[in-house]
């Protein structure tokens, strides 16, 4: 658990004793001055930090990048990383293929505030002229030692105190009595001669970071890329794969190196994932490990680095793909998940059983209409979905064939939603379960009331949201999902008499 990414209440025993009485110090203009100095105003630098953290028994090397309000970090075993990044407004997660995805679509005010104390940006001269606050609260004594506390809030950020030794002018502390945390900087060493940095972190006495070496990198921080395509041509109607079994799931013929194969689109799959048998076919090993995978539950399976993968007119870079051994009974032998939808504009037209994957981006062209907002979690979009009074927040599952499904706790505790008829025996990857069915008046999803459709809730569901919204659904609609502006487009069947405009 790494300092910066530490946002949420935990259980606090102070660490710090409020003074009643203000040390005769000197002013706070002249005690910013002198931290700047003494700590040689990091934020002007980009700082490159190792560390290693254990955990399950697996040990992982940690990388830490900090440039300015910017913060990245990517934990790594056995050559696969996953990360953290803040682009100095909202913070991502990044998967194996470095693919990010927003944690919210709000600015997060707090990892704002926090970059700016560790980073001494809050003594930068124009900290105050660019709209951030500053002020002295009564001073705290640890060990008989006092030392200065300092209200900070950048512009757009929250509030958090900044605990300063007064002699040396650095900052020791990271303080929130609302959040009920206080993060204690230890070991201070200069770093390349030109800065002062922390060695080791704790969090209400607990040591979260220790670091083995840090530096100063000449070129600027990078944000995580992904997987991005080269898409050549104009946008072309791939049609959707016929299965064996009856399914409205998006399934269309995609080519992985020189193997053609069929790829189902799953927007509830937080990366790539590839059948044992395409794995063997292509001569690609894989190395194992447990891995917890969104959309496909937890397997001792295997990751494998897999050539170039061709969907239509787009061409996507080799990636990591995770190795499922019971996917090609199914219909198909590659899930692309959120790794795909991150920097293209996809549009699932489920009545013309068509799939178009066109640029995103500041030039993409996008339809005027209204859209749905979509936030993430996990890499697995989430729309507010109103079902009946209730507004639900249900992730937009493109691989689960059911209708609309609800986790069983949040049915548990909204048993009117809907009235159940009856009990369905549900498979799928991971196993099999049973499903309380039943019909809701109807649901509505952005501008569009759908009337009557099947609804239900599964007690293993792990659910992401509050449940999920299948194919079974968004069959009535071409859905264009815009992950880089987080949202999504719908366009209704004409003559789909189940469907109308919400009035």
């Amino acid at each position: 658990m790494r300092f910066a990414a530490v946002l949420v209440s935990v259980f606090f025993a102070m660490l710090l004793d409020s003074c009643p009485s203000r040390a005769a110090a000197a002013s706070l203009d002249a005690l910013l001055v002198r931290s700047r100095l003494a700590s040689g105003a990091p934020y002007r630098y980009h700082v490159v930090s190792h560390s290693h953290e254990t955990h399950g028994g697996r040990t992982f090397d940690v990388t830490t990048e900090t440039d300015g309000l910017k913060y990245r970090a990517k934990s790594c075993s056995r050559g696969l990383c996953t990360g953290f990044y803040f682009d100095g407004e909202r913070s991502f997660d990044a998967n194996f293929n470095d693919t990010a995805l927003p944690l919210s679509a709000r600015v997060d005010a707090l990892q704002i505030t926090l970059r700016a104390i560790v980073s001494y940006a809050f003594t930068a001269p124009d900290f105050r002229t660019s709209g951030g606050q500053l002020s002295e609260r009564e001073p705290v004594l640890r060990d008989g030692i006092s030392y200065r506390r300092l209200a900070i809030a950048p512009f757009r950020g929250s509030l958090l105190d900044a605990i300063v030794d007064s002699k040396s002018g650095l900052v020791v502390g990271v303080v929130s009595d609302e959040r009920k945390y206080a993060f204690e900087l230890r070991d201070q060493r200069k770093v390349d001669g030109k800065i002062t940095l922390p060695y080791e972190i704790s969090l209400n006495g607990t040591v979260v970071e220790r670091f083995e070496r840090r530096a100063i990198e000449s070129a600027p921080l990078e944000a995580p890329v992904g997987l991005v395509p080269t898409l050549t041509g104009t946008p072309e109607s791939i049609a959707m794969s016929k299965l064996e079994r009856a399914s409205e799931q998006p399934v269309v013929p995609c080519t992985v190196g020189n193997e053609r194969v069929k790829c189902l689109l799953d927007t509830g799959n937080s990366g790539l994932s590839m059948s044992l048998e395409l794995a063997e076919k292509l001569g690609i090993e894989p190395r194992g490990g447990a891995f917890d995978i969104s959309g496909v539950g937890k397997y001792v399976t295997g990751i494998v680095r897999a050539p170039a993968l061709v969907v239509g007119n787009a061409r996507y870079p080799g990636a990591e793909y995770v190795v499922l051994h019971d996917l090609r009974q199914y219909g198909y032998d590659v899930v692309l998940g959120a790794d795909a939808f991150a920097h293209a504009r996809i549009t699932i037209d489920y009545p013309k059983r068509e799939v178009t994957i066109a640029p995103t981006g500041p030039n993409a062209t996008v339809a005027p209409s209204d859209a749905v907002a979509l936030s993430f979690e996990n890499f697995i979009p989430i729309a507010s979905v109103r079902i009946g009074e209730q507004n639900a927040p249900l992730a937009i599952d493109t691989g689960d064939e059911s209708t609309i499904n609800l986790a069983y706790d949040y049915y548990a505790a909204h048993p009117g939603i809907f009235k159940p008829s009856g009990t369905t025996p549900v498979s799928g990857i991971g196993g099999t379960s049973s499903e309380i069915t039943g019909d809701v008046a109807r649901v509505r999803f952005g501008d569009y009331d759908v009337m009557q459709p099947k609804i239900g809730a599964t007690k293993s569901l792990a659910a992401t949201g509050k449940g999920h919204l299948g194919s079974g659904f968004l069959r009535h609609f071409a859905v264009t999902f815009d992950y880089g502006r987080s949202r999504l487009e719908l366009a209704a069947q004409p003559g789909d008499t189940t469907v109308h405009a919400a009035p």
